[in-house]
Formats: C-alpha cells, structure tokens, sequence
C-alpha cells in the first residue's frame, strides 16, 4: 500500500514540475511577441511621420503652397482663354474666306449697260442672305462687269455690289415705252372670309377676298369675267409696249387684297389696273365707274393726285371706247386693295351684272376688246403718250 502511495506521489510532483516549466516557456514566448509588436508600432510611427507631408509644416509654408496653387490655376484659366481666343479669331477667318463669291466655272466678264426690270435690292455679296446695300426702283440703270448667270456685279460709284440676274436686261434690248402697268383681275373663284387691316397699321379690318358677283342673265361669275377682260388688256398694252405684270392668270388662287397690292409695290408700277364688275339692287343701274383714294387717305393719301388723274383718264377711255354710261370717280377709304398701295391705282368697275344689257355684253368678246381697248387709250393719255 505504501508502494502504491509514494508512485502517485512522484507521479504528482513530477506533473507539477512540468507545467511550471510550460507556463514559463510560454510567458516568454508571449513577452517576446509584445516586445516585438511594440518595435513594429514605433517602426510604423517613424514611417508615417516621414510620409505625412503636413508634419512639422509651418503656417506660412501652408500660405506659400496655397499661393502656388492659386497661380497654377490663374495660368490654366490663361491657357484656356487664350486657346478660345485663338479658335474665335480662326473661325472668323475660315467665315472670311467662305464669303459668297459668283460662280467661278459660269462666270462671264465683260462690261455693259443694264437696267432693273423691277424693284431690286442691290447687295453687297451674291447671295440673299448677303446685307442689303440700297433697293432701288425699275429702270435704274447699272454697269455690270460680270454676271454667272444667278448674280451679276455691278458698279456703284467706285465699289463692287450684285444684283440678281435675272432683275437685269441689257439697255439696249429695252424695246417697251418704259412704263409698267400691273393688272389684278378681281376676285377668285373661292373667297377668303378670313380678316386682314384694310390699311398699313389699321384696326379696322375686312375679308382678305371676295369671290365677287355673277351675271344676272349669263350667270356668268365675276372671277372669269375679269380675267378674260384683263387677259385682253394685258395684250392690248403690249402691243403698245408696255410692261405688263398680272397679278393672277387662273381662277385657282388666294390671293388677299393686301397681297395684290404688294406685287404693284414691289414691282414698283407705274400704275395699277384692278379690273372689276358692278353689282346692285336696283337691275337698272349701268355704267362704267372707277374708284380712288381721297386726298386725306391716311394711308396713301400722299398718292391721291395720281390716283385721281389715273381714274379719270381710264373712266373717259372705256366709255369712249364702248359708248356705256359715264357714271363717276367714286372716292373712298374703305377699299384696302387701294389703301395698301404704294403705286398709283385705280378700280375699274366696267358695268353692273345685275342689269341684264350690261351683263350680255360684257360677256361678249367683242365688247371685252372695246373695253380693254379703251382703259388702254387712258392709260396713254395718264402717262401722256
């Protein structure tokens, strides 16, 4: 028993002896990590002050690179303006040298004689989206040095400018008396209710066009009753040379009277024909009557002479051409087909298509000539030739 005892006493002493020398082996593992750990910490606290360029920097030396910085940017901000200039000034040159030009391949140069055949502008580089130098009137005569057959440079004192070609007649191919005569046959076969101002800046305003009246007997209508008149007109007046500009040439049209009156503005007429009939309630009305302006027009009033010498001389023209009843000059301001001119005008009114004899013979061919025949001789006697 004793035997027994004493082993496991030994037993005990001897696992006693090693776990004291485990503990201390291990205490001086561990004692050698944290010694190490702390050596790796300062190492990283050297490193990281080495790397930290805000360390042990000074207030000023902050200003100094902040200043540095600022100039940096202000030189950047340079560079760029300066690129931007540069681009400006090459895109102007590039805009410079695409400056419409006439046409190289078609151009012809020669000098000669020519005159406008309307109211042109005269720019300053070949193209309509060239600045406008002066507009000038019909018959304006020009030199032309060249001409590419869209465009034609013409002299203007001692500078170069263009006129569209096709504006442009050689002088001596000008066979016409010179006067240009605009004829608006009235009305249309469908009429426009919608409204414009019956004068420039008005408040008042009227339907843009009436389809007109019809012939009581014939039924015939008004639009293909001024038409055939006027059509006759037309070669009537150039078979006395004179320029002739129609407003219309078929029924199918919508055309304001505002509108009518701008193709003799532009055109710059040296009067305009507008060819009507006559309607009313009473069928024994008859006659031949034109229409102008007052003298306190308010609108184109500053015309009135021209259009009151017209009226008269067209009015004595047809009567005396047809024998039809002499009715009046009917003056008024109500017509806007009158107060948006800037030409000398007059409305004829060649007969009522409400009486039946007037109706008949207007509708006769041959008493469409007369008539034509005799707004012609007025026209001759008011331009006194």
């Amino acid at each position: 028993m004793k035997k027994y005892l004493i082993a496991i006493l030994l037993l005990l002493f001897v696992l006693t002896l090693g776990g004291c020398a485990a503990e201390e082996s291990g205490g001086t593992q561990q004692g050698q990590r944290t010694a190490d750990n702390s050596g790796n910490e300062e190492q990283e606290s050297v490193q990281e002050s080495k790397e930290d360029p805000t360390v042990d920097v000074s207030k000023e030396e902050q200003e100094d690179l902040q200043k540095e910085d600022e100039t940096s940017k202000e030189q950047e901000k340079s560079k760029k303006n300066k690129k931007k200039s540069e681009k400006e000034k090459k895109d102007s040159a590039q805009k410079k040298a695409a400056k419409p030009a006439l046409n190289p391949d078609t151009v012809v140069y020669a000098e000669e004689e020519v005159v406008t055949t309307a109211t042109v502008n005269v720019r300053k580089a070949p193209s309509t989206d060239s600045e406008v130098y002066q507009a000038v009137p019909r018959r304006s005569s020009f030199t032309r040095t060249a001409d590419d057959g869209t465009w034609s440079a013409v002299k203007v004192g001692d500078q170069e400018y263009f006129i569209a070609s096709e504006y442009l007649q050689l002088a001596s191919e000008v066979t016409d008396n010179g006067h240009l005569v605009v004829i608006d046959a009235g009305h249309q076969a469908q009429g426009n209710s919608e409204q414009e101002p019956i004068g420039p800046g008005a408040s008042e305003t009227k339907a843009k066009v009436a389809s007109g009246t019809s012939g009581c007997v014939t039924g015939l209508n008004e639009y293909e009753l001024t038409l055939q008149v006027s059509l006759k007109l037309q070669a009537e007046l150039e078979a006395r040379g004179y320029q002739v500009i129609m407003v219309r040439t078929s029924h199918d049209v919508n055309i304001s009277n505002s509108e009518r009156a701008a193709v003799a503005n532009n055109a710059g007429a040296d009067a305009f024909i507008r060819v009507h009939a006559n309607g009313a309630d009473d069928s024994s009305e008859h006659g031949i009557l034109t229409i102008c302006p007052t003298s306190a027009n308010p609108y184109m009033g500053n015309l009135y002479n021209e259009c009151r010498s017209l009226s008269e001389c067209v009015l004595d023209g047809a009567v005396n051409a047809t024998g039809a009843n002499k009715k009046y000059i009917w003056e008024t301001d109500s017509m806007s087909g009158i107060n948006w001119c800037t030409v000398p005008v007059t409305i004829v009114e060649m007969g009522f298509m409400t009486n039946p004899t007037e109706d008949q013979n207007m509708a006769d061919g041959g008493y469409q000539q007369q008539l034509a025949q005799g707004m012609a001789d007025g026209l001759d006697a008011y331009f006194g030739d």
